[in-house]
């Protein structure tokens, strides 16, 4: 566990970033060719939607089936990203090892091939997530980071 603050430490403090801005800018007609869905800034999936329920259809595949998500899910770009919690059909949280608790964290992008998980934890005790940005090239306000 230190050993991973460390390295997030420094990954994010000697790191140069690497995000690049979108060439097309989001005034453009392309950009809802590109981008599905076409999202200009980071935005919450509406509950109900399609999406949302394809992405934690594909995570719960890493996990019970029963499970049910609670927390924020967020799309921009090619991007999606899960910060919340595990939780069961009657809303109680559902606990995870090492750390015996709900955390939940996914990272989806969208490919030619569809949307696919980059990475995903449950039970984690840190925000490692908050590495995903350098790491993969994560828009950051996705995560809550500008």
């Amino acid at each position: 566990m230190k050993k991973r603050i460390l390295l997030i430490s420094i990954l994010t403090s000697i790191t140069p970033s690497v995000i690049a801005e979108p060439m097309i800018p989001t005034s453009s007609s392309q950009w809802a060719e590109l981008y599905q869905p076409p999202y200009k800034q980071p935005t919450e999936l509406p509950v109900g939607s399609k999406l949302r329920k394809e992405l934690f259809n594909m995570l719960r595949k890493e996990t019970d089936p029963a499970t049910k998500f609670k927390g924020s899910l967020k799309a921009f770009r090619n991007w999606a990203v899960f910060i919340g919690e595990t939780v069961n059909a009657k809303g109680q949280m559902i606990t995870h090892p090492p750390f015996d608790n709900p955390d939940t964290a996914c990272l989806w992008i969208r490919t030619t091939k569809g949307w696919v998980i980059v990475e995903s934890s449950f039970g984690h005790s840190d925000a490692f997530y908050i590495i995903w940005p350098e790491i993969y090239g994560t828009p950051k306000g996705l995560i809550g980071m500008e």
